[in-house]
């Protein structure tokens, strides 16, 4: 009888018979099990989300939601002054009628602005003490008249002393005289005293028209300054308005991807914030830009509400080849010398005064009277006088004089070489300036191109599906830096150029 293991072996019927049945099980199994998986999957109900209670020691913000905010951010008109009254008599015509330049600017301010009024003021005054020092080397004629009436009551006795028998015991005497004279004094000599006087007069009335200058120098830099940051705050107003349009153009590319399912809600909600600070910047930017015209009109001495609308125009190129000449120039030229070298001349005539207070001095004068009784002029006379003074002794007085005078003259000098010092800072300074300005307008053209560039490349990677959004944001914020820099390299210039003109002494805006 055959073994167990050769039934098997020699029996393939019996192994088709046994997988048969396997299979047929199996497919049973799986016919039954699977769809009421996929029933109770279909059938069951979403299991609820529970939300943990709020730590109440958890200060961190809440998670803002997936959804972005459908509300746009509003653009507010700029705020605006009032234009000043018609019968406001600050503001001139000229101001208003067409746009100014940096010279017009300058002329209005030089008309209009009570520095220089108060400057020509102390040139009266100073050619006023001339005048007067000067007088006491003229000789001067002087008239004098009076009439007189002149009353008398003298006290009368009778006999044995007694004021009786009917007589007055007062005697009234009256006279009454017309006078009238003329007298002519001229100085002859007192070693130069006088004639120093004058001099250092001339000397301050010189440092008065020196000061005139300088107060006109400043005024024009200060105005020409302030033009031109109207001028940088009026663009960067425009490179604002620029950001905020290209920042709501983002917006509308971030909203069409997620409409059409490719964006993300967080690309939206990041393009909104970057609008709502496009458009704080671009508040902030006319205000300063109405500032600085506020500014500029108060510099220029007219109604600070004035609408005031600036040209184009740029300060004149000026050859900095040789800084040695320009400082030769400007010591040669700037005012502030000139106000301090009078200043030192009439600080060395105060000491020869002051050394001459008691000296000798001899004058002349004659004079011619005549008097009369009632109103006739029937006596007359002539005086000639030689008039000698001097006084050896003083007490110090004299000493005391030089003391002081020699302190002043010490102070001019030091006020002197000061000036020469600032002078000399003032050109180095504004040549430094102007120069880095002027490479800064080279770095800033590049920085732009390359920033323009990059928004452009992020923009077309984002639209592309490759990139991300913050690369656009970062690259937007990169070209607002680069043109805001231009811009305020481009003033830089002006200004630099306006304060080296200054620092050399050049001639000031002429009236057309």
């Amino acid at each position: 009888m055959p073994s167990l293991e050769e039934a098997l072996y020699f029996s393939p019927a019996i192994y088709r018979r046994v997988l048969m049945i396997i299979m047929t099980r199996f497919l049973l199994l799986t016919l039954l099990i699977l769809p009421g998986l996929a029933l109770a999957q279909v059938a069951a109900p979403p299991a609820p989300v529970v939300e943990a209670a709020p730590d109440p020691g958890d200060l961190s913000l809440p998670t803002p939601p997936l959804v972005p905010p459908t509300k746009g951010v509003p653009i507010l008109p700029p705020v605006e002054l009032p234009a000043p009254p018609a019968t406001s008599t600050v503001a001139p015509v000229a101001a208003t009628e067409q746009p100014l330049t940096a010279d017009e600017a300058a002329r209005i301010a030089l008309q209009l602005q009570p520095d220089v009024t108060i400057a020509n003021a102390d040139i009266v005054a100073a050619q006023g003490q001339t005048q007067q020092a000067r007088a006491a080397l003229r000789p001067s004629l002087g008239f004098s008249a009076g009439y007189t009436q002149q009353e008398s009551l003298n006290a009368s006795t009778g006999t044995g002393g007694n004021t009786g028998g009917g007589t007055d015991p007062f005697s009234n005497n009256s006279s009454s005289g017309l006078r009238a004279s003329a007298t002519v004094r001229q100085l002859l000599f007192d070693f130069k005293r006088t004639r120093d006087a004058v001099r250092a007069s001339a000397a301050r009335e010189r440092a008065a028209n020196a000061n005139l200058t300088r107060v006109q120098s400043d005024l024009v830099l200060q105005v020409k300054q302030a033009f031109y940051t109207f001028v940088q705050n009026s663009r960067l107003v425009n490179v604002n308005e620029a950001n905020v349009k290209n920042r709501q153009d983002q917006l509308a590319l971030a909203q069409a991807r997620l409409n059409v399912g490719l964006g993300a809600p967080p690309d939206v909600v990041r393009a909104l914030t970057a609008v709502a600070d496009a458009v704080f910047n671009l508040e902030s930017a006319r205000n300063s830009a109405s500032l600085s015209r506020v500014n500029l009109a108060l510099l220029m001495g007219i109604d600070a509400r004035t609408p005031l609308q600036t040209a184009d125009s740029s300060e004149p190129i000026i050859a900095t080849d040789d800084v040695n000449g320009l400082v030769n120039q400007a010591l040669a030229q700037r005012p502030e010398v000139a106000q301090a070298q009078a200043t030192l001349d009439a600080a060395g005539f105060g000491v020869s005064i002051a050394r001459k207070s008691n000296a000798p001095s001899i004058g002349v004068s004659g004079s011619l009277a005549s008097r009369g009784d009632n109103l006739s002029l029937n006596r007359s006379s002539v005086r000639a006088t030689l008039d000698f003074s001097w006084t050896p002794f003083d007490g110090g007085l004299s000493r005391g004089l030089v003391k002081e005078a020699q302190a002043n003259a010490s102070i001019a000098q030091s006020e002197l070489n000061r000036a020469r010092q600032n002078i000399v800072s003032d050109v180095s300074q504004a040549y430094l300036n102007l120069r880095t300005a002027e490479q800064s307008v080279v770095t800033a053209d590049a920085q732009v191109a390359n920033a323009e560039e990059s928004v452009r490349l992020a923009e077309g990677r984002y639209r592309a599906g490759v990139g991300t959004f913050i690369e656009v944001t970062d690259a937007q914020a990169a070209l607002l830096t680069a043109r805001t820099n231009r811009v305020n390299a481009v003033a830089n210039v002006d200004k630099a150029r306006a304060a080296l003109s200054r620092a050399i002494g050049a001639a000031l805006p002429t009236m057309p």
